[in-house]
């Protein structure tokens, strides 16, 4: 007669359901960690206080191989993807992003647009960002000065800068023909928290997601 060792049989199940459980818990514990440049992380920010299902934490900082979802320009979302960083079919497009010319408040200088501000030997700054290479060749191709700068803050208080509505905080926001950038997120792939990343993309990429994303560049 065959006699099972009930202890043996139950106590890997217990220890395999326990496990699961612990994942999960953990899963819904730990905050989505999300890598945006800084040019796009006040929109990514934005977005996610309205979406309270999921803890989010944007980290400009977070190395691909750290974080669970990846919302950038086109370009990197696709270099992610071409180089098995993120997960094929996840990525979906987010928003498009204009570029403009903020100027202080009221505009004392009366700068009409970029080619006159670079015209009249004024400093122009940009981010430095890849996601702003195109504007930093338009610069250049129209001559006068330009400065690249890495802290929003310092963009937000130059005399003249040039960047996306993201980033253009108070003051005027003069158009710029320059090609928006196009936002895309993908979930990248070494996240344990696949089945969140992939939930927090579809809500960015979603009616409400959208409008909470692209409507941080309205506030002043």
């Amino acid at each position: 007669m065959l006699v099972v060792n009930t202890t043996q049989v139950l106590l890997p199940v217990a220890l395999g359901l326990a496990l699961g459980a612990a994942v999960a818990a953990a899963e819904r514990g730990s905050p989505l960690v999300v890598r945006a440049s800084p040019l796009l992380a006040p929109c990514v920010e934005a977005a996610a206080l309205n979406d309270p299902a999921r803890a989010v934490r944007v980290d400009p900082s977070a190395g691909l191989d750290a974080a669970d979802v990846l919302v950038g320009a086109d370009v990197e979302v696709t270099r992610a993807l071409e180089m098995g960083m993120a997960l094929p079919d996840s990525d979906l497009d987010v928003a498009r992003i204009p570029w403009v010319l903020r100027v202080p408040a009221g505009n004392p200088s009366r700068i009409a647009g970029l080619e006159d501000a670079l015209a009249r030997g004024l400093e122009v700054v940009l981010p430095k960002d890849p996601a702003a290479y195109e504007a930093r060749r338009m610069a250049a191709g129209r001559g006068g000065r330009a400065r690249e700068a890495a802290d929003p803050g310092e963009l937000r208080s130059a005399s003249v800068a040039l960047v996306p509505l993201s980033l253009a905080g108070t003051g005027e926001r003069i158009p710029v023909d320059l090609r928006p950038i196009e936002v895309r997120a993908a979930v990248l792939s070494g996240s344990r928290q696949t089945a969140t990343a992939r939930a927090f993309v579809s809500f960015l990429a979603s009616e409400p997601g959208q409008r909470a994303f692209t409507a941080c560049g309205e506030k002043r």
